[in-house]
Formats: structure tokens, C-alpha cells, sequence
């Protein structure tokens, strides 16, 4: 170490002095903040999101650039033979010293995260996982671009640009089959030589020991190849059996630990883990069960997220001596055979564009019986989905869930998306209608669940049934509200009468208050006016419909035209608004136009409607009820408005079949439905005028911070090299006077 340290010292003093670090260092910092901030949408609402993967995979994008750049400053050190240094010190030296450059700008960057707690919750762990993987990343990414400036000596613009073209090629070699095709061997080395796909599992959290050694091994491969080049540009003698066979000893090794490794998952959400009750409903295994993953190789060569999968399912099968494992390789005529319907994804190839048909899915089977997850791609939801179907394996008990519009509305029509969405999360669905309600309704027992939306049509002999039905244990999920509004017109609402099942709800401990809750957490809703070429469109937050974030809805969920709920006996309150809420009051005399709802000329804060800010309950719950006081709360028509042009926001969905495992005592798979979201979610701020204010700070620290911070080291640095050069200017002026003084002495005395 004492033999590399005067070097890297006099390297980092390089560094330093150079305005051409500042500049990649500062170029590094805001491309991946802007990247992050601007790229992923951060400040969109209902689109932002606290994942850091944006964030760290930035880093490789802009590597490009920035490690050939770190590099060429040492270039004059690099073929420097009069160093008293052996070259494997020299090549230590200069590598240790770039890598600590790289490092710098990713520490100053680490104000992105910092201000992302602020609108949300970082995950630590992933954070850990992200800064260990960049490092790695740039330790061999610098080592590789070594080698390249040592092999390529003489002019520093050829080893530049070479450079940068191995780093773009190394990078982004795994999306070849993107955009040609190529062959199972090509895509294999393509996936095991890029540096960005071993990143990815850096970026999820987790750390695995393969792609710690990919790094490690690759970078130690460069340093040797590097010295070697040394040694014959200096004609010094080199065994190059040795350096041959030492290299492939080291990728021999690098494939074999791909069966001996480790993957430690230390993202807060444990998605890629095993949880505890997954592993206790294996171990009430009694035969064998049999999971086959059906893959397409297209697939697999596209998205590395499905090696995720494959590995999740490793571990599944290896807590359990009762679970087999298999791997094929999908055959869209027998998985057409199972019902399995293949997804299709876009494919180019030079100048054309094909959709490819793929499949990627699990058939469990458990003695006869048998059981599909018919597309995964990714873990975010496929241990809830492997848990629930494995229950029902074991038990053979159905989730019956009934489907009961009070509302005059259908089901079919006006809540399309419950359905479907219930059968993707493990329920079976049976829709209630005029001939099969009341029979229905009498034959519910404690093992089925209710969900009743809206309630102004149902009469007093349904309401007894239901009445009765829960008495007995049966689980009912209810949306309903005394007022009902207009929601395909001008939202105009009007006020129920007679509302049969409300006054039962009073009973059991649910009491609406008048008025509809407005609260400055809620939704920014885009309107538009006029058409064509004229049109134009504003963006303002509409009160009337609530964003609930707390421990219940971790996600967030959305409220529409909601009334406040009073609870006694033994209710207890479920959703509430944020502390910043306040009450319309319903006009006087007025039973078709009750409430103000237009966006444009609403109160959008307590202080502009002149009333007291309180915090309102919109939803409660009992043993056997949860309330919501909302029936439009699954409305596909509701669902369509808060969703984005790509995307749909199936919170709302979510949340439901959550409180139906926990009203059916499911609670262990309702925290795996959970795990399966992580909170992303920007639900610290709810206050629009606070969240742009906050905005504004973000984006003041982290486009100043860095350039500040690096320009006053820079600042520093040179006025302290000057105030060095000054002073050893000054004492070789005192040593030379010094000198001179005895002589001055000597010639007076001998004249």
C-alpha cells in the first residue's frame, strides 16, 4: 500500500486541478437527477414514484462519457516507465484513484434520495443495494477503459473513442434481440457480458454473489490483460500461458458459482423473499406439488425481470421436500391446450416491426388438481398469486364473492373492471340480478362475502335478507351513499330517499352525517374546453374527490362525492381524510341540485369557503362490515377518469379484495397482497400549494448543490495549491538568502 500511495496522491492532485473533472463530475450529477426528476415524471401526480431504479440507471447511460474522460487525465501516468513501480502497483494506483473520482459525483448526488423522503419513504435497503452496485459498475467499467488506453497507446483521441464504444457495446449488448435477430448462444453471451443486466438486481435491493463476482473477476481480468500489454510494449519477458490460463481459470470460476451463490434481498418489501407464510402453507403439504414454468426464449431474452421469477420460484420449491421445480421452454400448442393465452410484445429488426406472441406462465398441480397463473413478468405480485392459489390447493375452498348493484345500475356495464379483477386475485365472482337476488341472498352463508354497491333500489325484504345473511357470518363489502351524482352528465346530485339499507348500517354502528367531506388532499383533475385546434385544457385539484393515504391504504386509494360517517358500539373508523378536510353543507330546499360540483368554481381550501378544517371519516368497519361512504368507489366510469393515458389506477380494486381476506380472517395473505405493493407512493404531502413549494426546493438543491459544492472545492483546492506554491517559493527565497548571507559575510572580512 505505501508503495501505491505516493501515485494515487499525486493522481488525485491531478484530478483535483482539472476543470475537465468538474465538468463530468457536475454532467454525471445533473444528468441523472434530471433523468430521475424529469424522466420518470416524478412530480406527475398519480405517476411519481420513490423507486430509485431511474436513478441508478442513469449512472451506466451516462458512464459512457464520463469513465473514458477519468481515464484520459491519467494518461501520461499510464505509459510512464520511469515510476519505481512494478506495473501491477502502477495499474492499482491509477484505478484506485479514478474510482474514487467516480464515486465522488454519485455521494454528491445523494441529495436525490435525500429530498425524495420528503414527498415519500426511500427504501434503505435498496438504496444500500444501488450505491454498492454503481460502485462495482464503475470499478470495472474503469478497469475495462484501462486496459483500452494501455492496448491503444500513442494518441489519447483513438483510446477515447474506442472507449466509449466498448462501454456503449458492454452496456447495452443484452438488448440486441430487440432489434435483430440473434441466436441462443449470441443472446447468452450478450446477457452474461453485459454490464447493465448484472446491474439490475443491484437496482431492485438485492445482492447476489454472481454478479459480485461478474464485476470483481472481470475487473481483475482487465488489470492482468492490462499488464500484459505493459510488459510486451516494454519487451520484458511474460508467460502468456500463464496469463491465458489464469483468465480462464477465473471465467471457468465465474460460471461455476452461478450454482453456488446467494442473493440477499434487503429491500424494505422482501419481493424477491420467501415470506414465513408462505413457507407454513408448504409445510402443510401432504403430496407433491409440481410447478412448471413455461417460458418463451424470446421472452427471457427481453426482460431480465423473468430470470427474477425463475429465481423467486427456486426458492419457493427449495423450502419444501414436497415441491418439484421445472423449467421449459413454452409450446404455444399445449399451453393453448390449458386455456393459456400468450401476451404479445413488440420485436424490431433492422427497418421492420413485428409482434411477438410470448408466454410466461406457472401450472401448479397438486395431486389432480391443478391451477394456472397464466402471465407473470415480473415478482411484484407472484407470491400472493402462488399463495393463495396454493391454499386453495390444500383446502379446496372457494372465495365466493357476490356481486349485488343496489343502485339500478349493472354490473356488467357500470362496475366492469370487479369481476375480472377479483378472478386475477383468487375470488370467483357471482353477479346478483333481478331473478337470482333474493335467493341468493337466503342461501349466504359464514364462508361467502357480500359486496353491495350503492343501495337507493334495494326494498325492505332484500335489506332483511342481507340483514339476516350477515347475522349469520356472512362478510359484506358496502359502497353506498344518501346522495347519488350524476356521474355521466353535469354531476348534479340529488338526495336519496327511502334508503332501506342506510337505516340498517345505522344500526350496526354507521351513521352519515350531511354534507359531502372536501379536502385539499385530493385529485388534480385536467378539464377541457372548446374542440379541435381551440381546445384547451387546465389541471386544477377537485376536492370532492379525496386521496386517502394512511396504514389501511398504503397505496393510496381515491374517494368520490363521499359523506362523513359517525361511529358507535363497536365500529371503528377504517379511511380518513387528511387533518386539512372541511364540509359542504347540502343547500336548503333542494333535492335535485343539492351540492356545488363544478371544478371551476369550487372553494379549493377551507379558508376560501370560509369553514374549520377537521379530519372526516369516510370509511369504518365492523367484524362482519366494511363501509365505504362512496358508491361509485369500483366504478369503471370513476376508474377511467383518475387513470392515465398508459396505465390504469386500480388502487381502489386493490384495497377492496385487501379488506375481503381480512374480513374472511385471511390476514397473513392480505399482508402478502402488501408485500406485493411497496409504498412508492408520494403520500407525505397532500397540501398542492406546500407540494409545489417542496417541488421547488427539490429542484433548487439538487441542480445547485453538486455544481455549488464541486465548483468550491475546485475554488479551494487551486487556492490552496497557489498558497503552497507561494510558501515553497518563499522558503527557497529564505533558503537562497540563507546562503548568500555566510558569503556576504566571508568577502567583507577578507577585504
Amino acid at each position: 500500500m505505501n508503495k501505491i500511495k505516493p501515485l494515487y496522491k499525486a493522481c488525485m492532485n491531478s484530478y483535483l486541478m482539472d476543470p475537465l473533472f468538474y465538468c463530468s463530475s457536475i454532467l454525471t450529477v445533473l444528468f441523472c437527477t434530471f433523468r430521475f426528476f424529469f424522466g420518470s415524471k416524478f412530480f406527475v401526480m398519480g405517476i411519481g414514484s420513490t423507486d430509485l431504479r431511474p436513478f441508478f440507471n442513469s449512472f451506466p447511460y451516462i458512464s459512457i462519457i464520463t469513465v473514458p474522460l477519468l481515464v484520459l487525465r491519467l494518461n501520461r501516468w499510464i505509459s510512464d516507465d520511469s515510476l519505481p513501480l512494478s506495473p501491477f502497483s502502477r495499474f492499482c494506483s491509477l484505478l484506485l484513484s479514478s474510482w474514487t473520482s467516480f464515486a465522488l459525483p454519485l455521494f454528491l448526488s445523494l441529495t436525490v434520495p435525500a429530498c425524495i423522503s420528503i414527498f415519500g419513504d426511500v427504501d434503505s435497503g435498496q438504496l444500500a443495494a444501488g450505491i454498492f452496485g454503481i460502485l462495482l459498475y464503475g470499478f470495472c467499467a474503469l478497469s475495462l477503459v484501462l486496459l483500452l488506453f494501455t492496448a491503444f497507446k500513442g494518441n489519447a483521441t483513438l483510446p477515447l473513442l474506442i472507449s466509449a464504444i466498448f462501454l456503449a457495446i458492454v452496456n447495452f449488448i443484452h438488448l440486441l434481440p430487440l432489434y435483430m435477430q440473434s441466436g441462443s448462444i449470441l443472446t447468452f453471451f450478450g446477457q452474461n457480458l453485459s454490464f447493465a443486466w448484472h446491474f439490475d438486481s443491484f437496482s431492485k435491493g438485492i445482492f447476489d454473489s454472481r454478479d459480485i463476482f461478474y464485476y470483481l473477476v472481470l475487473s481483475f481480468i482487465f488489470i492482468l490483460l492490462a499488464i500484459y500489454f505493459e510488459y510486451k510494449r516494454t519487451e520484458r519477458k511474460v508467460n502468456s500461458k500463464t496469463v491465458i490460463l489464469l483468465s480462464l481459470i477465473l471465467i471457468f470460476c465465474s460460471f461455476s458459482v452461478k450454482n453456488l451463490y446467494f442473493r440477499l434481498d434487503s429491500s424494505s418489501s422482501k419481493q424477491f423473499t420467501v415470506s414465513s407464510t408462505t413457507k407454513e402453507l408448504l409445510a402443510n403439504l401432504n403430496q407433491q406439488l409440481r410447478i412448471t414454468y413455461f417460458r418463451s426464449k424470446e421472452l427471457k431474452n427481453l426482460y431480465p425481470q423473468t430470470s427474477d421469477v425463475y429465481e423467486y420460484l427456486v426458492d419457493f420449491s427449495s423450502v419444501s421436500k414436497n415441491v418439484s421445480l421445472t423449467l421449459q421452454n413454452a409450446d404455444s400448442e399445449k399451453l393453448k391446450a390449458l386455456g393459456i393465452q400468450g401476451q404479445q410484445i413488440k420485436s424490431q429488426t433492422g427497418t421492420k416491426t413485428e409482434y411477438v406472441t410470448v408466454f410466461s406462465a406457472i401450472y401448479l398441480q397438486y395431486g389432480e388438481k391443478s391451477s394456472i397463473i397464466p402471465f407473470v413478468l415480473s415478482t411484484q405480485t407472484l407470491e400472493y398469486d402462488l399463495a393463495q392459489r396454493l391454499q386453495q390447493l390444500i383446502t379446496e375452498k372457494e372465495r365466493n364473492v357476490y356481486l349485488l348493484c343496489g343502485n339500478g345500475r349493472e354490473i356488467s356495464e357500470s362496475y366492469a373492471f370487479v369481476e375480472p379483477w377479483l378472478a386475477s386475485r383468487g375470488f370467483k365472482a357471482i353477479v346478483l340480478d333481478d331473478f337470482s337476488t333474493d335467493t341468493a341472498l337466503k342461501n349466504l352463508t359464514s364462508q361467502d362475502s357480500l359486496a353491495i354497491f350503492g343501495s337507493m333500489n334495494l326494498n325492505t325484504e332484500q335489506v332483511q335478507l342481507i340483514s339476516q345473511a350477515i347475522s349469520k357470518g356472512t362478510k359484506a363489502f358496502i359502497c353506498t351513499s344518501q346522495y347519488t351524482t350524476d356521474i355521466e352528465n353535469e354531476w348534479k346530485v340529488s338526495k336519496n330517499e327511502n334508503d332501506n339499507l342506510l337505516r340498517y348500517l345505522n344500526s350496526k354502528g354507521f351513521a352519515l352525517e350531511s354534507g359531502m367531506v372536501e379536502d385539499l388532499a385530493c385529485y388534480p383533475l385536467t378539464m377541457e374546453s372548446g374542440e379541435g385546434s381551440s381546445a384547451e385544457f387546465a389541471t386544477m385539484n377537485y376536492p370532492l374527490w379525496l386521496v386517502i393515504h394512511d396504514s389501511e391504504a398504503k397505496q393510496g386509494i381515491t374517494v368520490f362525492w363521499a359523506s362523513p360517517i359517525s361511529l358507535y358500539n363497536n365500529a371503528q373508523p377504517l379511511l380518513k381524510t387528511s387533518k386539512y378536510a372541511w364540509l359542504q353543507n347540502p343547500a336548503q330546499d333542494n333535492k335535485k341540485d343539492v351540492f356545488l360540483t363544478n371544478p371551476f368554481l369550487l372553494p379549493k381550501s377551507a379558508k376560501e369557503n370560509g369553514s374549520p378544517t377537521a379530519q372526516y371519516i369516510v370509511g369504518a368497519k365492523n367484524e362482519n362490515i366494511v363501509f365505504i361512504s362512496d358508491q361509485f368507489f369500483l366504478s369503471s366510469m370513476m376508474t377511467g377518469f383518475i387513470s392515465g393515458e398508459t396505465s390504469g389506477d386500480f388502487r381502489n380494486y386493490d384495497f377492496f379484495v385487501n379488506q375481503l381476506l381480512k374480513l374472511r380472517g385471511e390476514e397473513k395473505l392480505a399482508e402478502l397482497m402488501e408485500k406485493s405493493q411497496p409504498q412508492t407512493t408520494l403520500y407525505k404531502i397532500t397540501d398542492s400549494q406546500d407540494f409545489e413549494e417542496k417541488r421547488i426546493e427539490t429542484i433548487f438543491i439538487n441542480f445547485t448543490f453538486a455544481p455549488l459544492i464541486l465548483l468550491l472545492l475546485w475554488i479551494l483546492y487551486r487556492k490552496k495549491k497557489r498558497n503552497a506554491l507561494i510558501e515553497k517559493k518563499d522558503a527557497l527565497i529564505e533558503k537562497k538568502d540563507a546562503l548568500v548571507e555566510p558569503v556576504e559575510t566571508t568577502a567583507k572580512r577578507d577585504n
